[in-house]
């Protein structure tokens, strides 16, 4: 898959190509299709959060279909809140 990362603080946004990572047991795999970033990720690539470590992935808000279902997911997992 295609990702974008900080590489250090205040480091430019890189391309990157990474494995597509297996969902665990409980969790969902999202494909996403637009990702939006907002003022924490901001801090993140400016390096303002103290012991932050690099590589980051900035962008957590994310629309997108899931893709792949961990084999403890239940409909009544995917329901709560």
């Amino acid at each position: 898959m295609r990702s974008v990362q900080v590489s250090k603080a205040n480091g430019t946004f890189e391309i990157v190509e990474r494995d597509v990572p297996e969902p665990s047991e409980e969790q969902v795999r999202i494909k996403v299709q637009a990702c939006g970033i907002c003022h924490g990720d901001s801090a993140t690539k400016q390096g303002l959060f103290p012991g932050i470590k690099y590589p980051r992935v900035p962008g957590h808000e994310v629309a997108g279909v899931v893709d792949a279902v961990g084999k403890d997911v239940t409909n009544g997992n995917l329901d709560r809140e």
